[in-house]
């Protein structure tokens, strides 16, 4: 089966809200790319809109992050580092990942993970990134 892609969306898959628990995040969408799929992980597409930013958070599975538009930021632990195009990042079990768009552009990740997995574990922060 293909799905057709056109202007960040892939024809005949839904885009939903990025999670349930809104004030974590900020302006981020979620399509999950296989989600009837008889296969043991998911691939799924986030967009960042400018500004916007992804819940800081860790859990047990590890996941591969490829960006594949914009620029941006990851916070890995407590460190940020700036990720661009084609930048692949794996997130190790238990590492605390946040990933954040700047303000002029949109930034799309694809992320590569079990479709079993254990839920995430909101981390606090002092400010928006």
């Amino acid at each position: 089966m293909i799905f057709r892609f056109d202007d960040w969306t892939w024809a005949g898959i839904p885009v939903h809200a990025y999670k349930d628990n809104p004030g974590s995040w900020k302006s981020v969408t979620r399509t999950v790319l296989n989600p009837d799929a008889d296969c043991h992980f998911e691939v799924r597409y986030f967009e960042v809109a400018p500004g916007g930013y992804t819940s800081f958070e860790k859990h047990e599975h590890e996941h591969l992050v490829v960006i594949i538009r914009g620029r941006g930021r990851v916070r890995l632990g407590n460190e940020w580092l700036e990720v661009a195009a084609f930048d692949a990042v794996r997130v190790v079990s238990q590492m605390p990942h946040q990933f954040a768009a700047y303000a002029e552009e949109a930034l799309g990740i694809l992320c590569v993970v079990d479709r079993d997995r254990d839920r995430p574990v909101l981390l606090r922060t002092e400010s928006d990134p």
